[in-house]
């Protein structure tokens, strides 16, 4: 009997926790997403994941030094607002995200309109370990057209932290960098 006593309280306290962590990660989407609706690129870049970071910027240090750098250099440097290897090589990951994404704002300023009124709602949030997929919807009205698209957001433990990680997006424009400047 004591036996069963303890099973029970040890799946009263496994589901708390899931419970609490589903939170959690669902307050940290919300706290993103917000963030990107006014495009507080400060906020995005503290939220992502130290590991998405280097993965996102890992494709563009190996165009700057690899067979294709001349080409890379010219192309790609004004992304990060650098104009030599010394200047991209003292950032950190996060200022070379924000530097990326100002760069985006700057030529492409009708996302930040885009976004602003871009819905993000989420519907499950799975979480294991130190992982979390949370499955949302994103509606947003492009050139007077309801668009609404299921995408998966994964999150991952650091520090006690949930922190994104990179959008399918953004891993599809890594492969993007790599064939072009890496292969």
């Amino acid at each position: 009997m004591k036996y069963c006593y303890c099973l029970i309280l040890g799946l009263l306290i496994a589901m708390t926790t899931q419970a609490s962590d589903k939170t959690d990660v669902e307050r940290i989407f919300y706290q993103y997403f917000d963030s990107v609706k006014v495009y507080d690129i400060s906020m995005m870049s503290s939220l992502m994941h130290p590991e998405a970071l280097a993965q996102f910027r890992r494709p563009f240090t190996e165009a700057f030094n690899g067979k294709k750098s001349e080409q890379a250099k010219k192309e790609l440097f004004p992304l990060f607002n650098v104009t030599n290897i010394e200047q991209y090589d003292k950032m950190t990951n996060v200022a070379a995200y924000q530097e990326l994404n100002n760069f985006i704002v700057k030529t492409q300023p009708e996302i930040v309109i885009l976004m602003k009124d871009t819905e993000f709602k989420p519907i499950d949030i799975n979480v294991k370990n130190d992982v979390a997929y949370v499955t949302y919807i994103l509606s947003m009205n492009y050139q007077g057209s309801l668009i609404n698209k299921d995408s998966i957001q994964k999150f991952k433990l650091h520090e006690g932290n949930w922190m994104l990680m990179l959008a399918a997006d953004g891993e599809a424009t890594i492969a993007g960098i790599d064939a072009q400047y890496n292969k």
